[in-house]
């Protein structure tokens, strides 16, 4: 079979979605090693039986409902390239926001000590040193989750990762951050049935955060983040846009201040962030 015609074969099978001619050009690269310039210029080259069938078989699963990232295993996360699978969730641009302001907020401080809590890909923390040129330490409850941030840290960063395996702050005990940033699970279950099939393919328990309002870990980690952060240390929590006008409030009763929201790419707002005021003030 000539390369041409196997992606006309895959044209068909991904013709349900929304970009068939992209899909087809991603899973062969996936398959063949071959560039978008490279599959035209080979369009006329055979193609093994076990090239073709890897490629059918990939575009039909994509066709399910699979997500590409997972297929390609790999997901570009603010100008780096992220390895991923079944195991974390797949980083979103929305989520860039609070790289950005994390970023930001560490030119605060002298060496700015920052923990990416639930880092999951390790997305934040990795974006973060690799634009600051800081250690970030990072930490999951999943340990297949932080094996694979360790590697994407260690790959974008070129240092060794500080990471600990636990539930929430507790693995952090007797440590002091300038910053805590974290990107939780906070989907109510109505709210996860409603998300499309192939967001249902990624790890639940990277999703749902417990609760009649899915606030639950959320409400966690702004009372528990007070015994890790410095005085005039800073939290940052994505949340779902229905969320934040709560998350406002939970932040203040919790005695933070200067609390902000950010909005993400949509113009939803998607991060809430305060300043750990002095306990002596």
């Amino acid at each position: 079979m000539r390369l041409k015609e196997l992606k006309n074969n895959m044209m068909t099978v991904a013709s349900t979605l929304e970009n068939p001619s992209l899909e087809v050009r991603l899973i062969i690269e996936k398959v063949l090693s071959l560039s978008a310039i490279q599959q035209i210029m080979k369009s006329e080259d055979e193609i093994s039986p076990g090239e073709a069938e890897e490629a059918l078989k990939l575009m039909k699963k994509r066709a399910s409902g699979y997500p590409m990232a997972y297929i390609t295993n790999e997901k570009e996360f603010y100008g780096n390239l992220f390895y991923v699978d079944e195991n974390v969730l797949i980083p979103r641009p929305d989520t860039e926001v609070i790289a950005e302001k994390t970023i930001e907020l560490s030119r605060q401080f002298e060496n700015a000590r920052i923990l990416d809590l639930c880092t999951g890909s390790g997305a934040i923390a990795a974006s973060v040193s690799n634009a600051t040129g800081l250690d970030v330490c990072f930490s999951d409850i999943s340990a297949k989750a932080l094996s694979i941030a360790e590697k994407n840290y260690a790959a974008i960063t070129g240092k060794k990762p500080h990471s600990k395996l636990g539930d929430l702050l507790s693995p952090w005990t007797g440590y002091e951050f300038d910053i805590i940033a974290s990107n939780p699970p906070y989907l109510t279950d109505d709210w996860y049935e409603e998300v499309s099939d192939d967001v249902k393919k990624e790890p639940k328990l990277a999703l749902v955060g417990f609760g009649d309002d899915g606030l639950d870990i959320i409400r966690r980690i702004v009372k528990d983040s007070k015994d890790y952060l410095v005085p005039g240390g800073f939290l940052l929590i994505e949340g779902d846009y229905r969320q934040m006008d709560y998350c406002v409030k939970l932040f203040k009763s919790e005695g933070f201040s200067d609390v902000g929201i950010l909005k993400d790419l949509a113009g939803k707002e998607r991060v809430v962030y305060g300043r750990r005021n002095n306990p002596e003030n």
